[in-house]
């Protein structure tokens, strides 16, 4: 009778690799890959979900949301981080815009209880809530708003001008109209909200936190599933 004795030793190496690469850190990187793949598939939901939140209009989701959020990387301590812009948008990408006529019902009912000053004839359904601006107007195709500041455009808009003798209104000794010290203001393009302040609230962050979890613990757990292996 013959015995023989043989040694494998082909899982033996694989098992010493595996704990080389353990061992000297490599593993990082391949976690970290994980990550990433974690981080780009929660943004594509988090971009979705922040363009239902603003009621942006058709046709500027790629244009405005894709474009202006950003997915950064940092190896250094095993992150991904989502990020937009914090300037806000032109009025135009949202839904439910149009410029109201000043002396229209549905001017007066979105301008109750607001002082003369503060009225606005633009509306929008901007964050799924239709409303008018304060403040706003529209003129030659575009939007725009007063701002206030310490300096006093020359021309007031024609939506602001009052008619007429009103109680409240001060006269100087010759019968005009005297300053009722408000602030001056300047004209500007009318904006919306920023989409770096929507990401971290309402359903963009609700989804954010339904899907960063799972996507994260699905991607990193593959990619050490197979480095742990053998």
């Amino acid at each position: 009778m013959r015995i023989e004795v043989q040694l494998k030793t082909k899982h033996l190496m694989t098992f010493r690799k595996r704990v080389e690469f353990l061992a000297n850190g490599k593993w990082r990187a391949e976690a970290h890959r994980g990550v990433v793949d974690a981080g780009r598939r929660t943004k594509t939901q988090v971009q979705k979900a922040v363009k239902k939140q603003m009621a942006v209009a058709p046709g500027h989701y790629q244009s405005y949301v894709v474009a202006n959020t950003n997915g950064i990387s940092r190896p250094g301590n095993l992150s991904f981080e989502i990020s937009a812009r914090k300037k806000g948008a032109k009025v135009q990408i949202y839904k439910g815009l149009r410029a109201l006529s000043t002396q229209g019902r549905t001017a007066k009912r979105y301008n109750a209880g607001r002082d003369e000053f503060d009225r606005g004839f633009v509306k929008s359904s901007v964050w799924n809530a239709p409303r008018t601006f304060k403040r706003s107007f529209a003129r030659e195709g575009g939007f725009f708003a007063l701002r206030p500041s310490t300096k006093t455009s020359a021309t007031l808009p024609k939506e602001f001008w009052t008619f007429g003798s009103k109680p409240d209104q001060p006269r100087d000794s010759k019968g005009r109209f005297r300053s009722k010290g408000r602030r001056g203001f300047l004209v500007r393009a009318l904006y919306g909200p920023a989409l770096g302040k929507e990401l971290d609230k309402d359903l963009s962050l609700k989804t954010f936190l339904q899907v960063g979890p799972v996507e994260l613990e699905r991607h990193v757990v593959k990619r050490m599933a197979k480095i742990l292996k053998y």
